[in-house]
């Protein structure tokens, strides 16, 4: 098992020592790298941190999903305006 899924309204996960637990998606407050790596991710919900081994990038999908925003386009190059 990966150590966040989704099922259904909830968030299955499983912390660093193998306790699961079952978070309403609705209850998560804040999603945060743990370090520099960013290979573990620390997931706050109902006031309570939880320490997962599966990155913040691969998380955010489960709690938001299609929240995430495409890169802005490049913008269109202008045209010279005539000198006259």
């Amino acid at each position: 098992m990966s150590a966040v899924r989704r099922v259904g309204n909830f968030l299955e996960v499983q912390d660093g020592d193998g306790c699961r637990h079952l978070l309403r998606v609705t209850s998560v407050q804040a999603l945060s790298d743990t370090d520099l790596m960013r290979n573990e991710t620390f997931i706050t919900a109902a006031g309570r941190t939880i320490r997962v081994t599966q990155p913040l990038d691969e998380i955010v999908g489960l709690v938001a999903p299609g929240e995430r925003t495409a890169p802005a386009p490049a913008p269109e190059p202008q045209e010279e305006p005539w000198p006259f």
